[in-house]
């Protein structure tokens, strides 16, 4: 009978080894890998919110400048409209300027691609990824108010001004146009939304001016 071959179970215990130490170490080199990644692509869509959020507050500045501007027109018209001797070319030029009520603009952009990607999920930092969702809440919120804002201006004080004023030649009108009840509700109506637009214009530029203050690069 041939003699039994021995086997070396020490020499095949330690390949063994070798071999699950190498699986083990291409697994974590890989997960290392895939880490920096997520971790790239994290911080390239922090980057463009930052950027994002820098060019909505500029919007936001130059429609609360708009904003305060009309407020004011609006407050004096108020004022110039319950005076027994009416200053009829005063309030037929303010009239004329409150017809240039503005649209909010606030760009998405940047908040998109991070939520319809699903990138949002490799965000580590939870107080990031809060302070992201919220701003943008805010910006769906006040976009909301302004469409209200609008739409009350559409239906009631623009259509008045089609109907009674001059838009061609721009010319005064009777004292009546500009003194009447319902004219002079319509503007009520118009500094009410208006007025409360300003507010949440202003609450939300704070609210930006925080989220940069902690999470731009620059600080």
């Amino acid at each position: 009978m041939g003699k039994t071959k021995k086997i070396d179970w020490l020499n095949h215990f330690l390949e063994f080894i070798v071999v699950v130490v190498g699986i083990l170490l291409a697994f974590q080199l890989n997960t290392c890998r895939e880490a920096k990644k997520e971790t790239s692509l994290v911080m390239g869509h922090v980057t463009n919110i930052v950027e994002e959020t820098e060019f909505n507050r500029k919007q936001l500045e130059t429609g609360k400048n708009n904003s305060e501007r009309l407020l004011q027109k609006l407050d004096t018209l108020i004022k110039i409209t319950a005076k027994p001797e009416l200053d009829r070319n005063a309030a037929h030029s303010l009239s004329m300027e409150l017809m240039s009520l503005d649209y909010l603009y606030l760009k998405k952009t940047a908040y998109n691609s991070l939520m319809e990607t699903g990138d949002i999920r490799f965000m580590e930092n939870s107080n990031l990824q809060k302070d992201i969702i919220s701003l943008y809440e805010y910006y769906s919120w006040l976009e909301g108010l302004d469409i209200s804002t609008r739409t009350s201006y559409l239906e009631n004080y623009l259509p008045y001004a089609t109907e009674n004023f001059d838009l061609i030649n721009f010319q005064s009108q009777a004292d009546e146009i500009y003194t009447n009840k319902l004219f002079r509700n319509y503007l009520a109506v118009y500094r009410y939304s208006l007025r409360y637009r300003l507010q949440k214009q202003e609450d939300l530029i704070a609210l930006i001016d925080e989220f940069l203050e902690k999470h731009s690069s620059k600080n």
